[in-house]
Formats: structure tokens, sequence, C-alpha cells
């Protein structure tokens, strides 16, 4: 049922308003943005208001614009709620747009999807479209889902969930109380089989993550959290899948650059540099385009000139990733390279170095590195730990973090978003026993540590910043 809060704030609605366009996809007019030829898509659920609301089309190109291909369809068939007419019956207007109908409808739309060439789906519903997603998610059908403010959600729908989900509720919101939402995370919670995520936002009503207004600064800080959950939420409900900044300025590999030798080591071809007797060693984990970066390696011989023995293994056995090949399959690539073998691999290098006399070990990685590192971390095998530009991290992974870490982020990264890294920067401070660093560099975008040309000075800079604030940690914890 619709409650007072439903109608509160209403939108002033716009057909044209939105980076996007507006077409008719699997039967339903929908406003569409995003990268269309994106194998990964999110359909928006609209409140009661439908799918011309500024702020939620808004939403939809900021979803976008991390690369996913974005769907808005107007399951209310151009009969948005209009409470402010004479003779309007809420009653009525949800008998006709019932969210079981809305569900069977949104089943249609990622059949559409998927006829597209999409592989995974996720969709994220707005109170009346929070409903629905909660009755879609109990099929496979979608593989990620995000209630925020939910209309009335039933102990019984949660029980069937089959699929990650996350439900943003509201402190003050009589539909859906946020003592109820907390029920729903318990039960949740108790399902081992499914992944779920459930946050209360203080001080917010119901509508709060759509409906808010720009001169309200509190209200638009809160609505912007809601929806930087929305995109963490997706990215790790989607098992860490590598996102466009990944790809973005792709290197030329070379296999004979840097002043150090390839030798096998701890069963991986290894690039190996600096001072092959020093007690102290770095392991650096590339990105996905491996070991053979020039820039990666440069950066390696400028540790090992430091005083440090320097390795740089091929965690990818041979296989980069080829974006660029007709046929290559990120899915696939991730699912032949999971950072959980790249984390083991890792510590097979660490004792392989203490093997030849290494006393202190330290590891810095970068994008799918980072995420290795980070796991690597949890554990006393290595004494320091950098992550750049980290591939997805999770809030689980750094709160079993035990030794010196430091993070370096990126302004500009859709991929892991600045404020996740700030909110795990906050997680860390308040951890007394583990010494941290959490750093933001402005104007760069994912990758920029290693992915900079040598013509563009304020990459270079930014990126030499970077290697310093990396060899300054080393320098703390393993050199000292």
């Amino acid at each position: 049922m619709l409650g007072p809060h439903c109608t509160k704030n209403p939108p002033t609605l716009s057909s044209t308003c939105g980076a996007g366009h507006v077409e008719e996809f699997a039967g339903l007019q929908t406003y569409i943005t995003g990268d269309q030829d994106s194998k990964l898509a999110i359909i928006l659920l609209a409140d009661a208001y439908g799918f011309e609301a500024p702020n939620l089309r808004k939403l939809a190109d900021k979803v976008g614009d991390s690369g996913y291909f974005v769907v808005v369809p107007d399951f209310y068939y151009g009969d948005p709620i209009t409470p402010e007419k004479p003779g309007f019956s809420a009653e009525s207007w949800l008998k006709a747009h019932n969210p079981d109908k809305g569900c069977e409808d949104a089943k249609a739309v990622v059949e559409a999807l998927k006829s597209k060439g999409v592989s995974k789906v996720g969709a994220a519903g707005f109170c009346w479209g929070g409903i629905a997603v909660a009755r879609l998610a109990k099929f496979d059908c979608i593989q990620a889902a995000v209630l925020l403010h939910p209309g009335p959600v039933t102990v019984e729908e949660i029980n069937e969930v089959k699929i990650p989900i996350a439900i943003l509720g509201a402190e003050f919101d009589s539909l859906a109380p946020a003592e109820h939402v907390i029920k729903l995370g318990e039960i949740l919670s108790e399902k081992a089989e499914v992944d779920s995520f459930v946050k209360i936002f203080p001080g917010v009503g119901h509508g709060w993550t759509v409906r808010y207004s720009d001169d309200d600064e509190f209200a638009v800080k809160s609505a912007q959290e809601s929806h930087v959950d929305i995109q963490i939420c997706f990215q790790f409900l989607q098992k860490k899948m590598l996102g466009p900044h990944c790809t973005k300025n792709p290197p030329t590999l070379s296999s004979t650059c840097g002043a150090g030798h390839v030798e096998e080591f701890a069963g991986l071809q290894t690039y190996i540099t600096g001072d092959q007797d020093s007690k102290l060693a770095i392991i650096l984990l590339a990105e996905a385009f491996g070991f053979e970066v020039p820039n990666l390696r440069k950066l390696a011989d400028k540790v090992g000139d430091s005083g440090y023995f320097v390795v740089v293994p091929d965690f990818y056995y041979g296989d980069p990733i080829t974006p660029e090949k007709p046929g290559f399959s990120i899915e696939s690539w991730l699912k032949a390279h999971d950072s959980d073998k790249g984390c083991e691999d890792a510590k097979a290098v660490v004792a392989a170095l203490k093997s030849k006399g290494v006393t202190k070990v330290g590891a810095a990685g970068f994008c799918w590195g980072g995420t290795t590192v980070a796991r690597l971390a949890k554990f006393d095998c290595i004494q320091a730990a950098v992550l750049l530009h980290p591939g997805l991290v999770t809030v689980e992974e750094i709160n079993e973090v035990k030794i010196p870490i430091a993070i370096l982020g990126a302004e500009i990264d859709s991929y892991t978003l600045a404020e996740h890294i700030i909110k795990l920067g906050e997680i860390l401070s308040e951890k007394a026993e583990v010494d941290s660093f959490v750093k933001i560099f402005p104007g760069v975008g994912h990758g920029w540590t290693l992915r900079y040309s040598d013509d563009d000075e304020f990459a270079v800079k930014s990126a030499q910043e970077s290697h310093v604030d990396m060899l300054n940690w080393f320098a703390k914890h393993i050199m000292n």
C-alpha cells in the first residue's frame, strides 16, 4: 500500500531530462543511459512518480558512468501517481500497478537485455520499485538487488531471496520502519548462501534517495551517500568484475624492458631487480596487464635502487588481459585468475624469499594486485602493504588486516570510488593496532600510477608522487 510518505516532496517530472534518451525497450518506454555495449546492466525501478523524475535520471546517468548499460523502464505505462488530481484513488492506482505485474515486466526487461549480449544484471528499486525488486530477487534471472526505502517487504519474501541483496532504509519511515528493515537484515544474515548488506540512514525519511531538494545540504549528502552505496553494492555483489577503467590507456608490453632480468622464482616467471643480497624484499603485484608493463618495471627498478630485493612475478601465468582480442571474456579471465589464487601464489613467493635469507617483505599491488595484497594483509607473512588504485576491497577484508597498510586512491575512479576508499580509511583509523595511511589523489583516474603518458606533465607528476608515498611507507615499515 501507499503511505503518506510516498507522496511527500513530489518531483517535477520532465520527459526530456537526463543525458540519456527514451526508446521502447521490452515493450516499455524506457530511459536508457550508460554504455549500451556493456555486458553488465542495471535496471532502476522507479518509485510511484515514475521514470521521468529528474533525480532518478541523474542517478541513472551516474550509474551509467561507471560502465553499466542502465535502463529505467516506465513500469507504470504512462500513468505515474498523481495525488494532486481530483478523484485520484491510491487504491485504484495500486490495483492497476501491482508489484507482481512489475516483477513480470522486469523479467521481460532482463530477457531483452540478455538478448543484447548482457551477461549480468542488477536491479535497484525505490519504494514501489523496491517491492518489485524484492519479488524479483527470488529468481535467478538477476545477479544482484538493491532495495531503497522499499514499500512493505514481508519476511516471507526475504526468506525466498536467492541472490545477493542490499536494503537501504530510512530512520524515519512509517511505510518501511527502520525496525522492520533491521529485522529483515537479521533474517538475511542467517542465510549463509545469500550475501547481504543492510543500512539505516539517520535523520532521513522515506524517499530520501531521489526526492531531495538541492538546497538542503544534509538531504543531498544523504542521497549521495546512498548512491555511492548502490554502486558499491553492485560492484561487490557482482563478484569483483573488472571495470572499464581497468583497460583504459593500455600499455605496450615488452618482455625485455627494465634494468633487471626474468627468471623462474617460486614457480613463476619473475622480473627481478635491485639488490638480490638484501634482507629486505618488495613484491610488486601487477594490474591485469601483467608483469611486462614498462612503467611497472621502471618503478620496480626505482624501488630496487633504494636497497631492496624486488620481485615482480607473473601471477597471470603468461595470460595478461587482452580486451582487444576477438572473443575475449573478462568473466572467463577473472575466473582463471582469481585473487584468492593470487594470494596463495604470493605466499609461495614470500616463502621463497625467506628461504633466501630475506627477513622482511613488503607487497604493493595495483588494481587486481591491490585486491590480492589486501587479502595477503590479513596474514603476518608480510610486514607492510600498499594498495594502489586497488580493485574492489571489502569492509570485511579491511577489518581483517593485521599489518601496516597504505591505500592510494584516485579522485576519479568509478571502479573503486574515492568515497569507498575514504570509508576504508575511517575503519583503519579505528584499528589502533594497525598503522595505516590513506590518500586520494586529485584529478586522476584508475590506473594513474602506471598507465600514464610521459607527455602528460600532470599525470607523470601524480604517478611519481604515488611512487614516493609507496617508498616512504616501505621505508617506515620495512627499511626501519
